[in-house]
This record gives structure tokens, C-alpha cells and sequence, in this order.
């Protein structure tokens, strides 16, 4: 019998999505992450880290089902908000997402984690001005989110 802080702590290991490609019997297990950006090498770091949080699911199900691969792709997001473009891209290609559609998901991404940073520094400024209404801390302090065009 296992321990349940095994079970609960192999089982509290999922992945943030998951793509299936059926014709090629492939699972992409796929994982976000936040990181500093302040080094050069935040990206690779970030990988490592995914990579070995989700080593052990990733091994059972390839030992479950012996017919599939099985494979991580991590999405990287620097705290500063940086993308990897060449990265972001090299990782659409493997989940063979359409050439006319990386542009689109691409410039999404990056004003989706453009929004989210706004709503930190939102949320950090209201905690300490006090009273102030959202609309006056983003006239201030607010990036600027304009919709990425490609």
C-alpha cells in the first residue's frame, strides 16, 4: 500500500493543459511559469524547474500506456514581462499549430501577460494608497496594453 502523502503528492503534480494529438499518439502535457527575467538565462532555469516538477507523471503515464509519447511543453513568462519569441514560436510549431494562427496567438499572449501584470500593480497599489479607486491608480500607474498587432 502507498502512503496517501505519496498518492496526494504524485496526483497534486497536474499539469496547467493538456493537447492530444491522436494521429500521432502524442500527449503534450502543457505547463506555465512565471520567473525573474532579470538573468540571461531565466528561460532555461524555468524549464529545468517545470521539467522536473512533472518527471514523475509524465514517467507513469509512459509506463501506462506503452503505445503513446508523452511530452512537457513549458510556456515561459518573465516577472517583467518578457517573452521568449523564438521560444514561444518554436513551441507552437511542435504542438503543429497552424502557420496562419501563431501571429494572432502570439500577440494575444503578450497582452494577456501585459493585463495581468496591470492587475498586480493594481491590486499592490490599492493595498497601499488605501482608498483609492482602480480607475484613478490606472490612469497613473497603468502599462500600456495596447492590442499587439502582427
Amino acid at each position: 500500500m502507498i502512503p496517501s502523502f505519496f498518492l496526494n503528492r504524485f496526483w497534486g503534480r497536474r499539469q496547467d493543459g493538456v493537447a492530444i494529438n491522436e494521429a500521432l499518439q502524442i500527449v503534450y502535457m502543457l505547463e506555465f511559469k512565471r520567473s525573474t527575467d532579470r538573468d540571461e538565462g531565466f528561460l532555461e532555469v524555468k524549464e529545468a524547474e517545470a521539467n522536473e516538477q512533472h518527471k514523475s507523471i509524465i514517467g507513469a503515464l509512459k509506463a501506462a500506456a506503452l503505445k503513446w509519447e508523452f511530452e512537457q511543453i513549458n510556456f515561459v513568462v518573465g516577472n517583467r514581462g518578457s517573452v521568449v519569441e523564438s521560444d514561444f514560436y518554436t513551441k507552437l510549431k511542435k504542438l503543429d499549430v497552424q502557420e496562419g494562427k501563431k501571429d494572432k496567438l502570439f500577440a494575444d499572449h503578450v497582452t494577456q501577460v501585459c493585463e495581468a501584470h496591470n492587475r498586480v500593480i493594481v491590486s499592490f497599489l490599492q493595498q497601499v494608497q488605501g482608498d483609492m479607486r482602480p480607475t484613478q491608480i490606472e490612469r497613473e500607474h497603468w502599462a500600456q496594453c495596447a492590442r499587439v498587432r502582427r
